[in-house]
């Protein structure tokens, strides 16, 4: 069969590969990681496929339609998010319209409101892949019937389907690598990595229970399934012959170094070393990862940098949203990773239950008393499916009522809960006020000067600064 795999245009520079759906502050572009794998699934099954990201190249429908009526492609799978669902389903009506096929919707978004989707798509959208979706779409690429395929939600006469939930995938490395030649390295930003750089992921799901993290709620489990270390070796040295520009790889778990697989994450960096891998590499951490010889053996073996989940300055508010972190674990951890040589990139929230002006300041005066190196504000994000949803709504602090108005006009991250001591407002004004206060400092302007050691480093902070410069002046 023919498939065509897209991320369709909904916005300038909008991401749906990323956390928080949204046109970053950063104007960070994200590769669309899981989409790609499911395309490489279908390749590997023998079929051809026309992959995509045209969110990525900003290119609307009209300019997709002549190459993709040129594939002919018999089913067509989209990515989805939140804030784009109706826009999507509005491609997907193009598409179906203009070429025919059956059209199928993937992503968290369609997998917590599998009905309202295709209840609102009047027949545009044939069915909806629900949770993890590689197998899914590679049988309903195999002729497999809407009626007897695991994992899928249809309607039958109008009437909502829902088939029993697919397994999750047991053993990643029958998994092919992601189908990368697909796309242009170039097409991707982040100021906070090298570039250009390539995002991998090592293993899915997470133990943690952080209640607005979406992905192990929705689409993965909370169970933390990897490949073998040999697959993620592999891996990165196809994706260096590749990509021979290629500076950084970015592990893309929601936690390589959550505190049941620090065996695996050792091993792993022992074999970077004895293969000689020679690439530098990032990867989500958490705080509690506080052994300094572990954090000095990442570095050895090329680890740059962490994207560390700080969230709150407040106690109260990191158990409130079950974080299960201190922040005494986080002044710890930001001295050994600065012991250690990597380099440690900040995120922090405004918007968790009983969260006050007097918490939001709380965490503004951490980010900056942290040695860390970069950081990031951003409000919690209320996506259907997660615990913060259900928390948010049943409190009454949930503002949008259309799902467009999880984004501004403008596409970026809106403020959507409205608490008793913190408007959407306030949210917005200390997003602004927390990235003013982190990188106009003299002290931080200085240590990011004195990073700057190679062009790749000089072409990232170039492009972080123009993003934040152009940020401010649309955020004054």
């Amino acid at each position: 069969m023919r498939v065509a795999v897209l991320n369709p245009f909904f916005g300038k520079d909008f991401t749906k590969s990323a956390r928080w759906f949204a046109r970053s502050r950063g104007r960070v572009q994200r590769h669309p990681d899981y989409l790609a794998t499911a395309a490489a699934v279908l390749e590997q099954a023998g079929h051809e496929v026309f992959f995509l990201d045209a969110q990525a190249k900003n290119w609307p429908n009209e300019v997709v339609l002549p190459p993709l009526r040129e594939f002919r492609a018999d089913l067509f799978v989209y990515q989805a998010s939140t804030p784009s669902i109706d826009a999507d389903i509005d491609s997907a009506r193009f598409f179906k319209e203009s070429l025919g096929g059956l059209h199928v919707l993937v992503g968290p978004h369609v997998s917590a409101e599998p009905e309202d989707t295709l209840s609102r798509s009047g027949g545009a959208v044939d069915a909806v892949c629900r949770h993890e979706y590689d197998y899914t779409v590679r049988d309903l690429a195999n002729g497999v019937s809407l009626e007897a395929c695991s994992g899928i939600s249809y309607l039958r006469n109008g009437v909502y389907e829902e088939n029993p939930d697919r397994p999750y995938i047991e053993n990643l490395d029958e998994l092919p690598f992601p189908a990368w030649q697909h796309i242009d390295l170039k097409d991707y930003w982040d100021g906070a990595k090298l570039h250009p750089f390539l995002t991998q992921i090592t293993g899915r799901g997470c133990r943690h229970q952080c209640s607005f993290c979406q992905l192990p709620q929705i689409m993965y489990g909370h169970g933390y399934r990897t490949h073998s270390v040999d697959y993620v070796i592999e891996e990165m040295l196809r994706n260096k012959q590749m990509f021979p520009d290629l500076k950084e790889i970015m592990f893309e778990d929601d936690t390589l170094t959550m505190r049941v697989a620090r065996d695996r994450l050792v091993a792993m960096c022992e074999a970077m070393i004895e293969r000689k891998v020679g690439l530098c590499w990032s990867a989500n951490a958490r705080v509690d990862l506080n052994d300094l010889e572990i954090l000095k053996l990442m570095k050895r073996s090329g680890c740059r940098m962490l994207c560390v989940g700080f969230e709150f300055g407040k106690q109260e508010i990191l158990n409130n949203v079950r974080k299960g972190t201190t922040v005494e674990q986080m002044r710890q951890f930001a001295e050994n990773a600065a012991k250690a040589g990597i380099r440690i990139h900040g995120c922090f929230m405004f918007g968790g239950p009983g969260e006050t002006r007097e918490t939001a300041e709380m965490t503004i005066q951490l980010a900056t008393e942290l040695n860390i190196d970069t950081a990031q504000f951003s409000g919690v994000v209320a996506y259907p499916g997660t615990a913060y949803y259900d928390w948010a709504k049943e409190s009454g602090a949930l503002v949008p009522k259309r799902w467009r108005d999880w984004v501004t006009e403008d596409f970026e991250q809106a403020g959507i809960v409205n608490l008793p001591e913190l408007g959407t407002d306030e949210i917005n004004a200390f997003i602004d006020l927390g990235l003013r206060r982190f990188y106009l400092r003299p002290k931080q302007m200085v240590r990011m000067l004195r990073r700057i050691r190679t062009w790749a480093d000089l072409k990232a902070k170039l492009f972080g600064l123009s993003s934040f410069v152009n940020y401010l002046r649309g955020a004054s």
